[in-house]
């Protein structure tokens, strides 16, 4: 195999495998481009096989192998290091998905490469074993993190509960005017808000109702983009400990919260969760003021 040949087959490889693991963080293949993603993953994976094996002098690989064990090696790689990269956004989810990943690879790798120098008897041991612990660390992980709801930087907000805003230049309190309408703000674990984006209108009060469709906690903060890019910055750092009950709602999975805010300035405001690793997976979005 050239070097130009093996280079290409290897970025197909892992970029499929890193595809696959995309889909799996952000959706789980719930949405329409997570299947895509997933998709173009398998045939990236499958054509860097399909490189490999017109280059083998030993031909030990059929179009069997490639469009059979490779499908199965793809997804189980995916699957595991997907799971492995957002088991703290997501531990119900990355508790089978690691173990799954992981005995899919390892069914693959042996019907493609071992299959003719490794006896079923050894491949019993060792995937007993090895399934046995990835499957312990995986439980262990997710102990972990469910047992412990309050995320490693240690802020707080209110939980599923009204909360009032402060006064800021965009945003007025509101504990006397009442709210003009409602408007629901779903939030899953493929790290998005639905909508993300929409309008409100100068002088109005919207009592935002917050619903948690998923198996994780999510948040919903509102700011300008510089207070939350900047509240992003500091929530990495290790000794944040941000409680801003005023802007914010944070909401259990499965529950509801609301949040009732008066928008008094024209222009955009911003919103997002800072749970770890959802802000940077894309859970954000905007609320556009008009005059």
């Amino acid at each position: 195999m050239s070097f130009a040949t093996n280079h290409t087959a290897t970025l197909l490889k892992y970029g499929g495998i890193s595809f696959i693991a995309g889909a799996v963080n952000h959706g789980m293949f719930s949405e329409t481009r997570s299947v895509i993603t997933a998709s173009f993953g398998v045939c990236f994976y499958l054509l860097g096989s399909w490189l490999e094996m017109r280059v083998q002098d030993a031909q030990r690989q059929s179009w069997a192998d490639v469009l059979g064990v490779g499908i199965v090696s793809s997804i189980g790689l995916g699957f595991f290091t997907g799971g492995l990269q957002h088991f703290p956004d997501s531990p119900d989810r990355s508790l089978w998905v690691v173990p799954l990943g992981f005995t899919l690879s390892l069914l693959a790798m042996y019907y493609m490469d071992w299959r003719t120098r490794m006896s079923v008897n050894r491949l019993i041991t060792y995937a007993l074993f090895s399934i046995a612990v990835v499957s312990g660390a995986s439980a262990l992980a997710w102990s972990q993190l469910t047992g412990h709801p309050a995320d490693d930087h240690g802020h707080s907000h209110g939980t599923a509960e009204v909360q009032k805003a402060e006064v800021h230049a965009h945003g007025s309190d509101v504990s006397t005017p009442l709210a003009t309408r409602t408007i629901t703000v779903t939030m899953s674990d493929d790290m998005r808000f639905t909508p993300a984006n929409w309008q409100a209108t100068s002088g109005e009060t919207v009592r935002i109702q917050l619903v948690n469709a998923g198996k994780v906690r999510h948040e919903f903060i509102i700011g300008t983009e510089a207070e939350l890019k900047a509240h992003a910055a500091e929530m990495k750092t290790p000794s944040a400990a941000h409680h801003h009950d005023s802007n914010a709602v944070s909401v259990d999975a499965g529950a509801q919260g609301e949040l009732v805010w008066t928008f008094t300035d024209a222009g955009v405001l911003h919103i997002a969760c800072f749970e770890p690793g959802h802000y940077d997976a894309g859970m954000r979005g905007t609320i556009s003021v008009l005059p």
